[in-house]
């Protein structure tokens, strides 16, 4: 079998570029044009300087008309290359706009078909710089670099190619050069350490800048609670940390980017001493200074082309690390829609000897229950113990290896995914509230709801109340740049959506988590109702409120441990009961 070669930088480009590749190839194609109408003026230069110097003692003998033609296809070359570096721009920016809008589709039409689970380990810093700032780096690599990298990369060859012809000992001096600085160019970008540093430094940066997000966003309860030290703490190092790695990278290029610097600086200093040995030994002094001048003029300015060149290699190895990093995100398997869809039966939930590893970190183990239709099941356990995980797994957010889990007697990988979706609601911990109105936010569970509908799920979730007292009640704005709902405030409103959604499944993560003891009361009270005919998974951790559960499972080691309700499970003796005592102790506390 043929291996499959990963395309990288401009070949990449090239292909999410796909119809619109023309326009790029045709800046690329009129930016080399542009480079052969950039070395016209000094061919025209050399061929006038020739003319005079041959006949520097006879001046009726120069060719007058031949200085004229020299002069004029210099000026037309001078235009042309106007035209044309404009013209390549033009097609550059069409090509740069085209690609910007293929990948944030490509992007856009890719994570709506990735599993949930995805979204739990890539944080939204990472996302939006993907999303967001590397498309806009490509963007102007493709738009401004492209022609000058094309410029950057033909110039020095035809600049070399003709010296070749004219004089090629003085032409393998300046070659000789210029090897020794493409050999410390390029063990700066060549070597697997570099490209390594590259991924390296996208990563830090990427976290970097989801610390900023949270931070910013946080800020107001952050200042509410006092909480600065400790929320920067975790800002501060990820700052430091991108200090240090730059640090450790300035210092990795140093060397070679003073040797390429270096060399190509002293070219002159190589050239005019061996310009001066073959002046000294050519048959004529007149006829062969005209070679010299062009050899100090375009190979002493080699330099800027190749400095140019090392540059657009620079920003070109970046953006190839930004496509790699977008393409990290199309190559993530996708949730795979069976050809075969079945509809579950009923609301029941089956676990059957499920194990499922997580970046070969071995999470749950041989994972087996059944959750009948209406009833609440409770998972408690340590931290880390694989709570969340089970929950998880119920609404698909990773497909499993091993073992099956069934709802209505179903498969849940030949539920077709939009229907998993319509029969499972979920409040986390962590809740989404996106930037628009209460209403909007709570119509999130069922946009064809009537306000009616939505204020009687407000209601029920017991979030009415403060709503009706914002200065715009339901119609107020909330998440950036609206107003910021306290984390008890938001897990309601996210409750309201649940409620409105009236989806069979509930998955819950400790829903009454940031509410006080009265209104915990009354989300209970509402959740009694809400549960009736409704199977429920619940992650708890104040042992409490699942007393009345159907069936606890102790989950510790990625393993359940004991199941029962909650009398049986105290009866046992084991980790439960010595969990409830310690809950029991914690909760008699007093500040005295």
């Amino acid at each position: 079998m043929k291996k499959e070669t990963k395309k990288r930088g401009l070949t990449r480009l090239i292909e999410i570029a796909g119809t619109k590749k023309w326009w790029l190839l045709g800046s690329m194609t009129l930016a080399v044009l542009a480079s052969i109408a950039q070395f016209v003026p000094y061919l025209a230069i050399f061929n006038i300087v020739k003319e005079l110097g041959l006949n520097i003692n006879t001046p009726e003998l120069i060719n007058k008309a031949d200085i004229w033609f020299w002069g004029k296809v210099s000026l037309w070359a001078i235009v042309a290359f106007g035209v044309l570096t404009f013209t390549s721009l033009i097609l550059s920016h069409i090509a740069a706009f085209n690609i910007l809008y293929e990948l944030r589709m490509m992007i856009s039409k890719k994570m709506p078909k990735l599993p949930l689970g995805f979204f739990t380990v890539s944080s939204s810093g990472q996302l939006k710089k993907v999303m967001s700032e590397d498309v806009e780096r490509i963007e102007l690599f493709v738009a401004h670099n492209i022609p000058d990298l094309t410029t950057a990369f033909v110039f020095p060859l035809l600049v070399i190619g003709y010296l070749f012809t004219i004089d090629w000992r003085l032409a393998l001096v300046l070659l000789a050069v210029i090897i020794i600085a493409v050999a410390f160019q390029s063990s700066m970008y060549l070597n697997k350490n570099a490209i390594a540093s590259q991924y390296k430094y996208h990563e830090i940066l990427g976290k970097l800048n989801a610390s900023i997000i949270e931070y910013v966003r946080g800020m107001q309860v952050i200042k509410i609670f006092n909480r600065s030290a400790g929320a920067f703490k975790k800002l501060k190092e990820n700052i430091l940390r991108y200090r240090d790695y730059v640090i450790k990278v300035t210092e990795f290029y140093a060397l070679p980017y003073l040797g390429f610097y270096n060399t190509l600086s002293a070219v002159l200093l190589i050239l005019i001493p061996a310009s001066i040995l073959f002046l000294i030994k050519a048959p004529s002094y007149t006829g062969y200074l005209p070679t010299v001048l062009m050899f100090l003029l375009l190979g002493g300015g080699i330099f800027f082309p190749f400095l140019k060149l090392m540059w657009m290699t620079n920003l070109l190895m970046q953006n190839s690390m930004g496509i790699g990093l977008i393409d990290n995100i199309l190559k993530q398997e996708e949730i795979k829609e069976t050809e075969n869809p079945k509809m579950p039966k009923d609301s029941s939930i089956e676990f059957k000897d499920v194990s499922f590893a997580y970046k070969n970190n071995e999470v749950l183990k041989n994972i087996t229950f059944i959750a009948a239709p209406g009833t609440l099941t409770a998972l408690v356990g340590p931290s880390g113990a694989g709570k969340s995980t089970i929950a998880m797994l119920t609404a698909r957010f990773w497909d499993i290896k091993k073992g099956e889990i069934k709802i209505g007697g179903v498969n849940i990988k030949d539920i077709p995914f939009s229907k998993l979706m319509d029969n499972i609601s979920f409040v986390f911990q962590d809740n989404m509230l996106f930037f628009d109105t209460i209403e909007e936010n709570i119509r999130m569970g069922n946009k064809t709801a009537s306000k009616e509908d939505v204020v009687n799920a407000a209601k029920a979730a017991h979030c009415h109340e403060f709503i009706v007292n914002l200065d715009k009640g339901y119609d107020t704005l909330v998440g950036e740049g609206g107003t910021y709902l306290s984390g008890g405030e938001a897990q309601r409103v996210a409750l309201a959506r649940v409620i409105l959604k009236n989806s069979p499944i509930l998955l819950l993560d400790e829903a009454t988590a940031y509410a006080d003891p009265e209104n915990e009361g009354k989300i209970l009270k509402s959740f009694s109702s809400l549960i009736k005919e409704k199977t429920v998974i619940v992650i708890a951790h104040r042992l409490s409120t699942i007393t009345g559960a159907d069936q606890i499972l102790v989950v510790d080691g990625g393993k359940i441990k004991e199941q029962g309700t909650h009398e049986e499970l105290l009866l046992a003796g084991g980790l439960y009961k010595n969990m409830w005592e310690t809950y029991s102790q914690t909760r008699d506390w007093r500040i005295k």
